[in-house]
């Protein structure tokens, strides 16, 4: 069983002085907001008080000189590709109306840069109201007026919002 110290040793209202074998650190704030400097980096902390419920966040800067040699690196964020993003899993395409499929086609065209491409495959799905929300700006950016007068009015008449599946759909 490893041999722990800590203690916290309060200094003012609002100011604790943190002390344990890897070493000390200062925490700023008041209960439930903590900002804190220390041997392993700058940290803030908001929590629920009284439930145990928190969140630390690592913040960048400097690292301040502490015993350690290595240095902390904070988890990488996965990076999905641009040809990646957008793409439907097996269980997601068997399940997607093809209509859907199509405007998720479009979208990712569209992400990718390939606007002929994209306004292609929106075209396809401009009875649905993002479909045709698309298609009508896609068709204005590429100077095609006669579409767009077509595109944009059928995205204005359906009943519900972009975004929204069914026209009974109230946020």
């Amino acid at each position: 069983m490893a041999c722990r110290f800590w203690r916290r040793i309060r200094i003012a209202p609002g100011v604790t002085l943190n002390l344990s074998k890897s070493g000390g650190s200062l925490t700023f704030g008041p209960r439930g907001a903590k900002f804190t400097i220390g041997s392993r980096g700058k940290r803030a902390t908001v929590g629920i008080p009284g439930t145990g419920l928190f969140y630390t966040t690592t913040l960048p800067g400097r690292r301040s000189s502490g015993r350690r040699s290595a240095t902390y690196s904070a988890p990488a964020v996965p990076t999905v590709r641009p040809e990646d993003r957008l793409t439907l899993g097996f269980f997601k395409w068997l399940i997607t109306p093809d209509d859907e499929e199509t405007l998720v086609d479009g979208c990712r065209e569209l992400v990718l840069g390939n606007e002929e491409k994209a306004l292609e495959h929106l075209e396809k799905a401009v009875h649905l109201a993002d479909g045709a929300y698309l298609a009508g700006f896609l068709a204005l950016k590429q100077v095609q007026l006669e579409e767009a007068t077509i595109y944009l009015p059928t995205a204005a008449e359906r009943a519900g919002p972009v975004g929204c599946r069914t026209a009974t759909h109230r946020p």
